[in-house]
């Protein structure tokens, strides 16, 4: 008896410890846990979403769900999940078993090389229990799939892997919770810091923050700066990584509220300020945020801006750097002279192997102070360098060099690094700081014809759904940028960056803003199609204009300006010699009969005491300037031989101040220059060259020099001064033909201003003008009788190099790469046309003269309008921002026309 009780006490003893273990494990799967303590701290991103359909629904709609769509990783995923709803029980059960539950998603960066993803899904109901057990079951049969477990820390981790695509991910539970990654890496640390305890949650400075109650928000996205730099140095070269750990420090995590249009992402929300020693943030201190009023100076061409709102700008100044030099004390009293603002802009470039123009911009508390300051440090970098302090104007602006290395990085930290030189411009409040003169030129020029964010439709259009005030932001045009993105990569990601060029270019318009609200800061984020107004049908030409003429039309279609509201119009020379006005409107404006054709080009220079546009152009024998009705200037035209056959005009303004300089070249290669009164410029009368030009001659200002560069056909290069006398290190030759113009990039000095010309064998040499060639590389010539041409765009910032051979026509970029060939009809020679209006928008012009077709294609290579114009002359192309269409005028036979088109978005 007693050994039955004793065999019955020990049942019941083992009976209580199983029904206490299976009652405990039941609590456990039924305790609710936080799924952001599971998430490790080193996750660069979270993102949350409650609603799995409807965010999908929603992208689809998108313009960004079609671009993001055709990725390949996008494919793979979409293509996994396609495969694992056809095992899974029941109908599209896969996609209801997401939706309408807390997921989160964390973004993590491993071994310094890979971005992987980890999920963390509910499994809220019994229902759910039982479509992952026969899901998991239904694997197991598959032959797509193979399945395997493992035993972890005590965890059961299974893994999956897709026979066909040989992707696989790993996943466990816990707590009624799927914690799934292609990483098993990933899955064995949340193991481990399941094991260890007290978990906390990587979101915790954002308890009683969840955006996902609000309408039209789809995620909440938890954001932790610190990581920034493990992201980005995926992508970017090392060199540019200080900046990038520099700038990451303003914050240290943030949460964002996820919005999206159909052409538009927004994240907004608060970033809490980072704590650490030596941030950004420690140092930039900023208080009120600030609005963009440097919209006004900076170019429609700038492809990156980085803006500071700050009310003293000298926080940003390394104490350390040039402390007790001689200089240092007037710097130190120039950097508090400015206040409020300073940026730094990148400019857009054409090629990857140049650095971009850049300039820095500050605003000045008081523009006398200041500008006393900068000519006291002018002065005292004279006396040190015992030479002349140099300045030189373009038109009512001075432009002056400091000489001394990286100024704006003395007056506003590490960040404006880079300036071997400064030349630096006062303009209203600001001034404005550029290692090149030439680069400080352009941008007076940029903001004298309105080609500023502040007067583009289309910049401010976007700058009205950014931030209006700011402490700290980040301006991004991905089309300009384009270049500047493709040097800066790292090699091995080049390739991914040109696949998914359709979606960086397309979603342009890329904002990040911080400002200041209280203890944190309020931050948004925008991600923006640039936004395209009402235009014409797309793809297709629309006559809005069809003039006939009594006679055929001998000239291509000049552009010219109206001289009153400076509106768009076309002259036209018909046989009879008769120069015809064509207005905006397509109504006729003046004529005027003139005893040649034109030679060359007409332009347009400020002539007279009142100083309106008025009309320049050669013929044969006279250099003619008419005005707006189409009559003679006083003193001209000048006469300049009846015997010669001129060929082309070139007007020089070299200081900006309307003391214009006429330079024209005869059919032997003589050149003869005057002034506005008719007055022959010694030296140039004629000045020989021995052989044709090549091209027209071009004016550069290189510190206060102006050079005069003249291609012969023959090869020979030459670089002279004002008054025609040459430069050391030329003539020098090329040894072969030349039959188009050069390219120049003017630099600080003779030595490192460069000229890229290509001779008719498809040589590509850069020279710079001290008459020594930097380097000297070979396009393919596929056969002796191809023959190759450099053509500017109209700004002179970009170019294309074009190769013709029996009948084809083929086109490199300013990198030598070949962006697309086309073969034609007739083996002639072509005329090619190049457009460049920035922005990404371009359109190449090719004329058979035989035919008399032209085709017009755009920046894919794609025939515009699927089909040719008929047109015996090169055409005139203009680009309407507002409208994002483009104009274009072409003369044929007795007719001009002016037709619209819109390229695909």
């Amino acid at each position: 008896m007693p050994k039955r009780i004793v065999f019955y006490f020990i049942g019941f003893v083992l009976l209580a410890s199983l029904v206490y273990y299976g009652f405990s494990r039941w609590q456990d799967t039924r305790q609710q846990v936080d799924l952001w303590t599971l998430v490790p701290h080193n996750a660069a991103f979270v993102v949350e979403t409650n609603n799995h359909s409807e965010l999908v629904s929603h992208l689809r709609e998108t313009e960004l769900w079609e671009s993001f769509s055709v990725l390949p990783v996008a494919q793979r995923f979409q293509e996994n999940m396609s495969m694992l709803d056809s095992v899974a029980p029941g109908s599209q059960r896969l996609e209801r078993f997401l939706d309408k539950k807390n997921i989160l998603t964390s973004v993590h960066v491993l071994g310094k090389s890979e971005v992987e993803f980890v999920y963390y899904i509910p499994v809220v109901s019994v229902g759910e229990h039982r479509f992952l057990r026969t899901l998991t079951e239904n694997i197991v049969k598959s032959v797509i799939f193979k399945e395997e477990t493992r035993e972890y820390q005590g965890f059961l981790l299974t893994d999956i892997t897709n026979t066909q695509f040989g992707t696989g991910f790993t996943y466990f539970s816990y707590h009624n919770n799927i914690i799934l990654s292609a990483s098993p890496v990933l899955v064995e640390e949340i193991v481990r810091r399941i094991n260890r305890g007290n978990l906390s949650s990587i979101a915790s400075d954002f308890k009683k923050v969840n955006y996902l109650g609000q309408p039209d928000v789809y995620a909440n996205v938890f954001v932790n700066y610190r990581a920034m730099p493990e992201i980005l140095g995926l992508f970017l070269k090392e060199e540019l990584m200080p900046q990038v750990r520099y700038l990451s420090s303003f914050c240290r995590n943030a949460m964002l509220e996820l919005k999206m249009d159909r052409n538009k992402l927004f994240l907004n929300g608060f970033s809490n300020p980072e704590t650490l020693e030596g941030s950004f943030q420690s140092q930039l201190k900023p208080s009120a945020p600030r609005a963009l009023e440097i919209k006004q100076l900076l170019p429609t061409r700038t492809a990156v801006l980085l803006h500071l709102g700050v009310r003293e700008v000298s926080r940003l100044r390394d104490a350390a750097r040039g402390k007790g030099d001689v200089y240092s004390t007037v710097l130190d009293s120039l950097a508090r002279s400015f206040n409020q603002e300073v940026a730094l802009a990148y400019m857009e470039s054409y090629n990857m192997n140049t650095s971009p123009e850049k300039i820095a911009i500050a605003r000045m508390a008081s523009p006398s102070k200041t500008g006393a300051l900068l000519k006291k440090l002018g002065e005292q970098l004279g006396k040190e360098q015992r030479q002349k302090t140099y300045s030189e104007q373009y038109g009512n602006y001075t432009l002056q060099l400091l000489d001394l290395e990286d100024i704006p990085a003395r007056l506003f930290g590490e960040m404006f690094t880079g300036f071997e030189q400064s030349y630096v411009l006062q303009l209203d409040n600001y001034v404005v700081f550029a290692p090149e003169s030439a680069t400080l030129r352009a941008l007076i020029d940029d903001i004298a014809v309105g080609e500023v964010w502040g007067r583009s439709v289309a910049q401010k259009s976007f700058l009205e759904e950014t931030l209006q005030e700011g402490n700290f932001s980040l301006y991004l045009n991905t089309v300009n940028a384009w270049y500047i993105l493709n040097r800066y990569v790292q090699e091995e990601n080049r390739e991914d960056l040109l696949q998914n060029s359709s979606l960086i270019r397309r979603f342009n318009q890329v904002s990040l803003q911080f400002a200041k609200a209280e203890n944190q800061y309020y931050t948004s984020f925008l991600f923006r199609r640039q936004e395209r107004f009402s235009a014409t049908g797309q793809g297709g030409y629309v006559e809005e204009v069809s003039i006939p003429f009594a006679q055929r039309l001998i000239s291509q279609p000049f552009a010219i300006q109206n001289a009153v509201d400076r509106s768009r119009e076309i002259v036209v020379q018909d046989s009879l010699l008769v120069l015809h006005n064509i207005t905006a409107t397509g109504s006729r404006g003046w004529t005027d009969s003139l005893q040649s054709q034109v030679r060359g080009s007409i332009q347009q220079v400020e002539l007279g005491n009142d100083n309106k546009l008025r009309y320049v152009f050669a013929t044969t024998s006279r250099i003619q300037a008419i005005d707006n009705q189409g009559l003679d200037l006083e003193h001209f035209p000048f006469n300049v031989g009846d015997t010669l056959r001129l060929q082309r005009l070139a007007v020089f303004d070299y200081e900006k101040n309307r003391n214009y300089r006429f330079l024209v070249d005869d059919a032997l290669g003589n050149l003869y220059m005057y002034d506005t009164r008719g007055n022959a410029i010694p030296g140039w009368q004629p000045r020989r060259m021995d052989y044709r030009l090549a091209a027209t001659p071009q004016h550069l200002r290189v510190g206060g020099r102006d050079v005069i560069l003249v291609l012969l056909e023959n090869g020979y290069i030459y670089a002279l001064n004002t008054q025609g006398e040459t430069y050391p290190g030329f003539p020098f030759s090329l040894r072969v033909p030349i039959t188009s113009e050069g390219i120049a990039k003017v630099g600080a000095d003779l030595r490192r201003s460069q000229v890229t010309v290509v001779t008719r064998y498809g040589d590509v040499v850069v020279f710079n003008l001290q008459g020594q060639i930097v380097r000297r590389e070979q396009l393919p010539r596929p056969s002796k009788s191809a023959m190759f041409d450099l053509l500017p765009d109209a700004t002179g910032r970009s170019f294309v190099i074009v190769r013709q051979d029996q009948g084809k026509v083929a086109v490199f970029d300013q990198d030598l790469k070949e962006m697309f060939e086309k073969r034609f009809v007739t083996s002639a020679p072509k005329i090619v046309q190049f457009f460049n209006f920035g922005g990404g928008n371009q359109v190449y012009a090719i004329t058979e003269t035989g035919p008399q077709k032209t085709y017009l294609y755009d920046s894919d290579a794609s025939l515009i309008g699927g089909r040719s114009l008929e047109s015996n002359q090169p055409v005139t192309i203009h680009y309407n921002e507002v409208a994002n269409n483009y104009t274009v005028y072409k003369v044929y036979r007795r007719e001009l026309q002016k037709l619209s088109f819109k390229l695909p978005n």
